[in-house]
């Protein structure tokens, strides 16, 4: 589990779920006042499957429990991003 990087899957798979995570919190979620800290956490979860650890990072959206700021920021696919170049470095 130390060196857990995700679930194989291609990439452009994973940019596009995150990016689709994304887009629904950015509309969707933002009215999901009720249940926001399940949201996150379970986006959370889906995140840490995908990429590995880094993957937690998305939590720090369960902070903002009025989902009004956390919809701007797109953790998801900032996420993808940085483990899609981190994936793509040769390992040493």
């Amino acid at each position: 589990m130390q060196n857990y990087q995700g679930i194989p899957m291609p990439v452009w798979a994973k940019f596009t779920i995150c990016v689709l995570f994304d887009l629904f919190d950015f509309t969707v979620g933002r009215l999901l006042l009720g249940v926001s800290l399940l949201s996150e956490v379970g986006t959370a979860v889906i995140m840490f499957v995908l990429w590995g650890p880094i993957g937690l990072f998305t939590l720090w959206e369960a902070v903002d429990l009025t989902e009004q700021l956390d919809g701007f920021v797109p953790t998801n696919t900032i996420i993808a991003i940085a483990a899609s170049k981190k994936h793509a470095a040769p390992q040493a």
